[in-house]
């Protein structure tokens, strides 16, 4: 999937200090590289006997994230955790709460840009570092379907926004710019179709993480829209196969292929 940070352009020496790209490749799980690549925060890494800034540190626990610098180059981003969390001027006291106790997901702000012109954030609260994450919604990419159903224009302004969306055989799933993978939802296990260079790839998520303040048990068994959504994919790749357009090697992308576990949405949060 195309990502707007390639890997040729990781800060390799900043990985290198952390131990994590050893021997030419990077020594870290592919969830968490998707996330890197995508503009997403990785979950929780442990990362041991560091030496940075002439101090050696037995044990850092953090997410990592990569932004580009005004100069359009890429720097490394680490994001401990936090002993408590430190507020936003964007929040009032109540919103503030309620983003800590998970009894919201995420809060809408509008804000006035160097040109004048009004524009929308979206902000999260990390559990894990205790920080207050801020994104662009318009600039989160959107699926055309989840679990073979199309989504409406009204679905598609709520996923943007990291409000709760509901599908027509009862799963609930919701944008998240604190996930790796970029999706929470009420069950374990989403297929998303997307469209990438003018045809429909489908992406394949299992041990996706629960909803943010859901009391209730995450679904493990495959529901109905899964069971549809994944015939569409094996049907297609099957047809693709015949027609001889599917390409073997792993590292070549294609507009039926699916691709397992692969992290979602496109967006650059601090």
């Amino acid at each position: 999937m195309e990502t707007p940070i390639k890997e040729n352009e990781l800060p390799i020496k900043e990985l290198e200090r952390l131990g994590l790209y050893q021997n030419g490749k990077p020594k870290m799980a592919s969830d968490n590289l998707d996330a890197l690549l995508a503009g997403r925060r990785t979950d929780m890494l442990s990362m041991e006997n560091l030496q940075l800034d002439g101090f050696t540190i037995r044990q850092l626990d953090a997410k990592l994230s990569l932004t580009r610098n005004e100069k359009g180059k890429v720097e490394l981003n680490l994001h401990p955790i936090y002993k408590q969390a430190i507020s936003h001027p964007l929040l009032s006291e109540e919103e503030s709460r309620n983003l800590q106790s998970g009894k919201l997901q995420s809060v809408q702000k509008a804000y006035e840009q160097a040109d004048k012109k009004l524009a929308l954030l979206a902000i999260e609260y990390d559990q894990q570092t205790k920080e207050f994450i801020v994104y662009r919604p318009d600039h989160v990419e959107v699926p055309l379907k989840v679990n073979g159903e199309t989504l409406s224009e009204k679905q598609k302004k709520s996923f943007r926004n990291g409000e709760l969306v509901e599908l027509g055989d009862g799963t609930r799933f919701q944008h998240s710019a604190t996930d790796s993978k970029g999706v929470r939802s009420d069950t374990k296990h989403l297929i998303l179709s997307v469209l990438l260079d003018g045809g429909i790839s489908y992406l394949l998520f299992k041990g996706v993480r629960n909803l943010v303040g859901n009391s209730e048990k995450q679904k493990e068994e495959f529901t109905k829209g899964y069971d549809k959504a994944m015939k569409e994919v094996m049907d297609q790749t099957k047809k693709d196969r015949e027609t001889g357009n599917v390409s073997l090697p792993r590292n070549e992308e294609h507009s039926h292929k699916p691709q397992q576990d692969r992290g979602y949405g496109r967006n650059a949060s601090r």
